[in-house]
């Protein structure tokens, strides 16, 4: 809700606005009245329809029951008409002279529970025997018996003194009709196979034949209401024409009817009912919606009149809120008025003057939006706990103006109350108290400063008594603060040498002259101190001083420690002139602040020439960069310890190895960083280092290398084949291996002597390593067998190499010897291979090749 207009900016135009209301609100009210009896009736006559179609579909629900428990009944009845028939047309004797009919019936009426009675005609219409209910009763057949005999007709069906009946004819050995068996159906035994029962009070069911013989089977039994809901049906219905099977609805004038056929009998059952007695309930309700229609305009004239009268005092409320306005927006103080919600209603000039907001930005908000959020939440529950109870609720809030500052305000809230009794609404008004509180907080603040400071601290009157001390100067002395204020200051000091000292200085301060000074001073219980004093008046109101503020602080540690510090570090200069190494000082910028004898010496004459010639000066140039980067580095990171090896070039224009270390150390005035370090001179060292490097370097070599053709030996080719291997089954990277044999070498040891064969030898391995690649390894395998090793290459490419290698040397003329041939075997690493794996392969083609007539390249066999 954001409200515009205040509840208490109310003026004459406000009541005169709400008595114009009056006639727009008739009308409305009138026209609503109107809407809802449309809609009423509108409804009512929907549920009219409904409760008739209910009704209907109500009686086909029930018909449909109560016409397929026929169904079943008739069946069950057909077959033991059947049964009896074809028992008395068996028997040659005339009907009237068969034994055992009483017995027979007796059987078949067991065997169907829905019969009622069997009854045997013969062809004069004269009963020969019966049982069950019919038994002694009729005498002769009924009219539609009859009628079926007369015609000749096999099955009848129709209605026997208020039962339904099935009637089957007796036939002679001539094919000639001689009687009838008539069985009647329970009408009890089929009113109990109905799912549902009675819908309706007045509902009945009833049977209708084909001479329209009507059979009540449900429902209270009125001859007259019979006969007068049959002739309305014939009046909109034609019982004769009706043949077909399903259920048809009828809706007459007075009734309801639901008709069915009953399978292919001619015999329709008939449900019916008034539509007065289908109508009872939408009657009912009918009754209840006029009733509360007008219940409902009834209330509704009475609120009408009731706002009417409360639109008259409204205005006269209205007038006096106006002068309570006025007044209200003239006062000082900052009001506020909130809803039982807190939401702001109303908010006076100095509220609005006070907070920076206009009116529009507060009305309809929260009243937490001035709230800085600092207060804290059991301030809200006591103030909603006195507010709840109808209590007053005075305290201090610290509420956030729209420029972002806080102010603390004294407020008092108060319940209005309504002429019920209840509460309305809430009245705030309020106080800037936030420079009274700052003071206080000021002032509180200075005394916790004062009370925590490690010096001692007193305020001293003109006559130097004391007026306030801190609690370090209480602890200090070992006294308590009644002991201490107002008594002299001397009193806690031994000696006059205090008073000497510091008299002259307090009658000075007195003056308006402040001083400090530091001395050893003796104190009672505590012998001499070296403290550090300081003075300084204090002026009130005018300029005049009337105390001043002495603050004594015990730096005999300090003394002792620094006296202590300047003996070490002259011990630590004369040990470090004396050191066979170099120690320096630098900063965080690499500048020399101290260097020992040895250092200077080495590099300068004097510290001024060291910082003059900088680090490019005394590095070997090769060396200044990376020097330089890993000082940076170490400064940058704010590393704890630097180490490296460098070349200086010293004063006489030598290059010297030297090791430099430095570690930092932090705690200088105005957090400077510096480090000291340390240069050792280590070139013997170093050209012993690299002299043993060499030396190693060339054993590595020899290691790996065949001494006869330069190339790798053995141990190393294993060694690369392993590690291809180990590539392969990380990364699935491609390897082959070829490897080559001379054909015919040991000829030409024979006949040409081993130094022929190991020139051969060599030139055969230059061959090899200027028609390889560089990432290939040729080596030499042993004897005149030499291998390639072919990292990240397939079986094709090797075998693409090997058959250009062969086909160089074949077309070299070798010393001595002439042209000579080499055969080849290829072969490539796969899934779960060894490096004996791939050598036998290699292998077993190179023999292969030499097997199938030398000189050629033979591939793998898998």
């Amino acid at each position: 809700m954001n409200m515009r207009v205040p509840p208490l900016q109310l003026s004459q135009q406000s009541g005169d606005q709400h008595r114009w209301l009056w006639h727009p609100m008739i009308v409305g009210a009138l026209a609503l009245l109107f809407i809802m009896s449309g809609m009423l009736a509108w409804g009512l006559y929907q549920d009219y329809k409904y409760s008739l179609e209910s009704a209907g579909e109500r009686l086909q629900t029930q018909l449909r029951a109560y016409a397929s428990a026929l169904d079943i009944a008739f069946i069950s009845t057909d077959h033991v008409l059947h049964d009896v028939s074809l028992v008395l047309e068996s028997n040659p004797q005339p009907l009237e002279q068969q034994p055992g009919l009483r017995p027979l019936f007796m059987r078949s009426m067991m065997t169907s529970p829905s019969l009622d009675s069997l009854v045997l005609y013969n062809r004069a219409g004269e009963g020969l025997a019966s049982v069950g209910r019919a038994e002694g009763i009729r005498q002769s057949p009924p009219g539609w018996v009859r009628a079926a005999m007369a015609a000749g007709s096999h099955m009848a069906m129709g209605i026997d003194d208020g039962h339904l009946g099935l009637a089957q004819l007796v036939y002679d050995s001539d094919s000639r009709v001689v009687g009838s068996v008539l069985a009647t159906i329970e009408p009890e035994q089929i009113e109990a196979e109905l799912e549902s029962g009675e819908a309706y009070g007045h509902q009945r069911l009833m049977l209708l034949d084909s001479q329209n013989q009507l059979m009540l089977v449900a429902g209270e039994y009125n001859q007259q209401k019979v006969n007068e809901a049959q002739g309305e049906l014939q009046r909109h219905f034609k019982l004769d024409e009706f043949a077909a099977f399903g259920t048809r609805l009828v809706f007459a004038d007075e009734y309801l009817y639901a008709i069915r056929q009953l399978g292919q009998q001619p015999v329709r059952a008939l449900a019916v009912i008034k539509r007065s007695d289908a109508l009872v309930g939408w009657q009912q309700r009918l009754l209840i919606s006029l009733l509360s229609l007008g219940s409902l305009m009834l209330v509704t004239l009475f609120f009408l009149k009731r706002w009417h009268d409360s639109l008259v005092r409204e205005r006269k409320a209205a007038n006096d809120l106006a002068h309570l306005y006025q007044a209200i927006e003239q006062m000082p103080s900052a009001i506020a008025i909130t809803d039982l919600e807190s939401r702001i209603l109303y908010v006076n000039r100095a509220y609005l003057a006070r907070s920076g907001y206009e009116r529009h930005q507060l009305l309809g908000q929260q009243a937490r939006i001035l709230s800085s959020g600092q207060i804290p939440q059991s301030t809200y529950l006591d103030l909603w706990n006195h507010l709840e109870q109808g209590l007053v609720w005075e305290g201090e809030l610290i509420n956030r103006l729209s420029d972002g500052q806080q102010r603390v305000e004294l407020a008092m809230i108060t319940p209005v109350h309504d002429t019920d009794g209840r509460t309305a609404c809430y009245f705030a008004i309020s106080t800037d108290i936030t420079e009274k509180k700052e003071n206080e907080r000021r002032l509180l603040r200075y005394g916790e400063i004062v009370d925590a400071s490690s010096e001692l601290m007193v305020l001293l009157d003109s006559q130097f008594r004391h007026l306030q001390v801190n609690h370090q100067y209480l602890a200090y002395h070992g006294c308590s603060r009644l002991e201490v204020e107002n008594e002299p200051f001397w009193q806690l000091y031994e000696g006059g040498e205090l008073h000497a000292l510091l008299k002259p200085r307090l009658d000075a301060a007195l003056k308006g002259t402040a001083f400090v000074l530091e001395a050893w001073l003796g104190f009672a219980g505590k012998g001499h101190r070296y403290c550090r004093i300081s003075g300084s008046p204090v002026s009130i109101a005018g300029g005049q001083i009337e105390s001043l503020v002495l603050n004594l602080a015990d730096i005999t540690e300090r003394k002792q420690s620094e006296d202590a510090l300047r003996a070490s570090e002259e011990r630590f200069r004369a040990l470090a002139d004396f050191s066979p190494i170099g120690i320096f000082e630098a900063d965080s910028e690499g500048h020399n602040v101290y260097a020992n004898r040895y250092f200077i010496e080495t590099v300068g004459s004097s510290l001024a020439e060291l910082n003059s010639r900088g680090w490019a000066g005394i590095l070997h140039p090769d060396d200044l960069k990376p020097v330089l980067r890993s000082w940076k580095t170490m400064v940058v990171q704010q590393q704890q310890d630097w180490h490296y090896e460098a070349r200086i070039i010293d004063r006489d224009g030598d290059v010297r190895w030297f090791r430099c270390a430095a570690r930092r150390y932090e705690g200088l005035p105005e957090g400077e960083t510096r480090y000291i370090g340390m240069v050792l001179d280590i070139t013997q060292q170093v050209q012993h280092r690299e002299e043993l490097e060499r030396k190693n370097e060339e054993l590595e070599r020899l290691s790996i290398t065949d001494g006869l053709t330069g190339l790798v030996n053995r141990a190393r080719i294993e060694a690369l084949l392993t590690h291809q291997l180990h590539r392969y089954e990380r990364y699935g990277t491609d390897c082959s291996l070829i490897m080559l044999d001379v054909d015919h070498f040991k000829q030409v040891n024979d006949n040409c002597g081993h130094a022929v064969g190991d020139q051969v030898l060599r030139q055969l391995a230059g061959l090899m390593q200027d028609n390889t690649r560089l990432t290939d390894f040729p080596g030499r395998w042993g004897g005149e067998e030499f291998m390639i090793l072919c990292p990240n290459t397939d079986l094709a490419g090797a075998h693409r190499l090997a058959e250009n290698l062969r086909h160089r040397i074949e077309q070299v003329k070798f010393p001595v010897i002439g042209q000579r041939t080499c055969s080849f075997g290829v072969a490539a690493l796969h899934p779960g291979d060894h490096t004996g794996d791939l050598l036998k392969r290699a292998d077993d083609a190179l023999y292969r090749a030499k097997n199938n007539g030398r000189n050629q390249v033979m591939i793998e066999q898998l």
